[in-house]
């Protein structure tokens, strides 16, 4: 039995000893597919041609995260974009030329991202408001242009170019890292909170370009063997820090997409390569145990683990300021917008305008608890399926569909020696896609710059390398007529530049006006850079216009508005300098901006509401009672507000029952507010000031009551109003014009002693009841004296006076 055991044990070392040298031949092997890869790459790669192909999408990839111009961070970025694409355009037709073929592989996505790209556009046909869609095409194009663009490519030019992503991720995580340190300042949120998920001008939506970044540079560091390696490994290192660190919660999805898919994946890939599977699942599972429970250490035992731990309960927290039930309820109502438009949609980047209109109360009311307002689904599939329906969901799916069909193509034939740099970049590429896809489900990373610019390029990388991988031949076309080969180099240059509207967008009084449209719906460079200026002047104005400088602020907007004309924002905040500047006095050119702004946002409750109160002001009240109760569709969270509103504008028409009907529906609508009755929460200032829609509606109830004679029910409102305001002249004045008709003369005459007047108006009214009080006291010499002081400060109120019951008897004595 002894002998038996030695001999199985040097069986088992012998078996060991052969796995190893079995191991070291094939990493040899390795050693030498790569050795030969790198001489391919030396003798075939990086020719002239190369060189310049390569330089647009180094600019791509490196401006767009980098650069912002100013206080601008969007349009800026894509305006590079474009820019690089137009490089990319002049770079193209110099090769075509000069070797006299054009050259490219056909992406098995192609005709569904034109079909995609497309029907986006065409939707502005039925779209609410088109120039939205213009905006998204603005947003997307640069990213579909480099789609097309890195057809032309080969896998070491990508290689070339990973390296700039490498570098330039690391660039915006080293910032974002000190940022969290503290040796940067963290810009604020919307409550005013240092931020630290905000570098380079990216916002908080730096994370959804890192994932694409991170998730890239893992896979060269998988696949690299040289010096190169030790670069891509220190990227992912320092996107990994500043992802965990930023407390951004798609960025932790993402990140744990991506980490658990290149687990699984590296896992197969040794079992494929022979490595024991026990051994491999022994190693796994104490590496997950080892780093579970320096997790579980760190988020319990230190200050900003303990952050973090904060930060993750937010994904299951529900109530008032949730995210999840914000999510939860703006999901909802998107539902209801599919509904009515389930096969074509709204119409892109449409969402924005009808969200209004399909906010639920609770809703509107739990978005202004948060100072948010949410003009996106914070769910890409959500938007885009409300945005352009059935079938343009369809369409996204299709392509989706074909991207994963692209890489299950790459690792079915990752198993072999030769192929394994490539399928480990395809892996990082696929991966960084699907956490984007992912961070999609609660976000909308495909609508924002860093992001969406480089989720198009990594598809068109991966259909590269799976051309590359499956050894098939670029198209190759030699074309006898030579001006057919500066067509592609024009299509880039052309459809990256766009209209030439360099002086922005043209004025037109009359006519057609096709230059000014043309310029107003045309993508590309000049309308990416219009959008720049347009937002940094209209940035400016607001600056201005809260330091109270009006002329320079209204310079400001009319230079905003000469890059991006019609825009709704810069029409409504026109309006209110404009007020200010007339001191409060509501005037035509007010009136105009806001009728312009409703034009194209139709859905913006709060500006047709405060329309509404103007033209009340300004004696049109059927106008205003109409866009005021209007409003209530589209901004329910104001409902009591705009039903107090209402009813004051019925007192001033002399409707008093319509007038108690609805000052009756504001208490009521105050009392049950969803917020109220749900989370026991009254709802905050920046919905409206309940005191003052509770003060004005108890006003009106007690004003209308005392007109119907109803004295019991009109004193009760007018002391609970006088209760909110107990200084108030018109409450005063009107209860003891009450307690005079009641012939509680004590008591008018006390409580109209017991203010004194701030203006010639009140000076007036309250001298004016007091000869009232007189008269009705038969007190006809006191009575003429108080009327004779009354008219002094304001003569026309003598007019009145012939219409008072108490006084106008002794006025047509006086006549007689």
């Amino acid at each position: 039995m002894k002998e038996q055991r030695k001999t199985d044990i040097r069986d088992k070392r012998r078996i060991k000893e052969i796995r190893r040298e079995q191991r070291r031949r094939e990493e040899r092997s390795d050693e030498k597919i790569r050795r030969v890869e790198m001489a391919d790459d030396k003798s075939d790669g990086l020719n002239i041609d190369s060189v310049l192909k390569i330089i647009p999408f180094i600019l791509y990839v490196v401006m767009i995260p980098l650069y912002k111009y100013q206080i601008e961070y969007v349009w800026s970025k894509i305006a590079w974009g474009y820019v690089s694409m137009a490089l990319f355009g002049a770079v193209i037709t110099y090769i075509y030329w000069k070797n006299k073929n054009i050259f490219f592989n056909f992406p098995r996505t192609f005709l569904l991202v034109f079909a995609f790209l497309i029907y986006g556009v065409l939707s502005a046909l039925w779209a609410t408001n088109p120039y939205k869609t213009q905006n998204l095409a603005v947003m997307i194009g640069p990213g579909i242009l480099a789609y097309l663009a890195s057809q032309t490519l080969n896998s070491k030019e990508i290689r070339i170019i990973s390296i700039f992503i490498a570098i330039t991720s690391a660039i915006v995580s080293g910032y974002g890292i000190l940022q969290l340190i503290g040796v940067y300042p963290m810009p604020p949120d919307q409550y005013g909170n240092p931020n630290p998920i905000t570098t380079f001008g990216l916002s908080n939506f730096a994370v959804e370009y890192l994932l694409l970044a991170f998730s890239l540079v893992i896979g060269f560091s998988f696949a690299e063997r040289g010096p190169m390696k030790y670069l891509f490994i220190t990227s992912s290192l320092i996107n990994f820090i500043y992802i965990f660190g930023a407390k951004n919660r798609a960025g932790w999805v993402g990140m744990a997409t991506i980490l658990a898919g290149f687990s699984l994946i590296y896992t197969l890939q040794k079992i494929r390569y022979g490595t024991d599977v026990r051994k491999v699942l022994r190693y796994t599972g104490a590496t997950l145990v080892i780093l579970a429970l320096l997790f579980a250490a760190f988020l319990n035992f230190t200050d900003y683990g303990k952050q973090i731990s904060g930060r993750l309960k937010s994904f299951v927290q529900v109530g008032p300021g949730s995210s999840v039930t914000t999510r939860l309820m703006a999901w909802n109502a998107s539902y209801e917008m599919m509904k009515d438009s389930p096969i074509f949609g709204v119409g892109a980047g449409n969402y924005e305008i009808l969200s209004w209109k399909y906010a639920p109360r609770l809703l509107d009311e739990a978005t202004m608890f948060t100072n948010t307002r949410v003009d996106k689904a914070h769910n890409e599939y959500v938007q885009i399926m409300a945005d352009l329906g059935i079938v343009g969901f369809s369409i996204f799916l299709g392509i989706i569909f074909i991207v994963f069909s692209l890489y299950l193509d790459i690792f079915r034939d990752g198993g072999e020696k030769n192929k394994q740099y490539p399928f480990f970049v395809a892996t990082g590429i696929i991966l960084g896609i699907v956490s984007t896809l992912a961070g999609a489900s609660f976000n909308f990373s495909l609508q924002w710059p860093g992001s969406v610019t480089h989720f198009w390029l990594f598809i068109g990388f991966l259909e590269v390398i799976r051309s590359d991988v499956k050894n098939e031949q670029k198209i190759e076309l030699s074309p006898r007529n030579k001006i057919i080969y500066l067509i592609p180099g024009l299509f880039f240059i052309v459809a990256s530049l766009g209209a030439p509207c360099k002086d922005g967008i043209p004025g037109c009084q009359s006519g057609v006006c096709l230059w000014r449209k043309i310029c107003r719906i045309s993508p590309g460079f000049f309308t990416a850079r219009n959008f720049t200026l347009a937002e940094v002047y209209y940035r400016y104005g607001q600056f201005y216009k809260r330091m109270r400088n009006f002329a320079v602020s209204e310079r400001f907007y009319i230079a905003s508005l000469n890059y991006e004309n019609p825009a709704e924002r810069t029409y409504y905040d026109m309006a209110y300098l404009y007020l200010a500047m007339n001191g409060g006095v509501i005037d035509q050119k007010v009136l105009d901006l806001l009728e312009g702004t409703l034009k194209l946002v139709p859905y913006f409750g709060k500006g047709r509401r405060e329309l509404g109160k103007m033209y009340i002001q300004i004696g049109q009240i059927d106008k205003g009672i109409e866009y005021t109760l209007r409003s209530t569709d589209s901004n329910p969270a104001n409902i009591p507000e705009a039903y107090s509103t209402v009813a004051n504008a019925y007192i001033m028409k002399g409707d008093y029952d319509k007038a108690i009907e609805y000052a009756q529906r504001a208490i009521y609508e105050i009392d049950n507010s969803p917020s109220k009755k749900r989370y026991g929460l009254s709802v905050p200032e920046i919905v409206f000031n309940e005191a003052e829609v509770r003060f004005l509606s108890y006003f009106v109830l007690g004003t209308a009551y005392t007109a119907k004679k109803n004295y019991d029910k009109a004193e009760e409102y007018l002391k609970l109003s006088l209760s909110i305001k107990p200084d108030n002249p018109r409450v005063i004045i009107n209860l003891a014009t009450l307690y005079i008709n009641e012939g509680k003369f004590d008591e008018a005459e006390k409580i109209l002693n017991s203010f004194e007047p701030r203006d010639d108006n009140e000076k007036a009214a309250k001298l004016f009841n007091l000869a009232s009080l007189y008269a009705a006291k038969g007190e006809k010499e006191r009575a003429i004296e108080f009327l004779t002081a009354a008219s002094s400060v304001r003569p026309e109120i003598i007019n009145k006076a012939f219409q008072d019951i108490n006084l106008k008897k002794y006025l047509t004595e006086e006549s007689k």
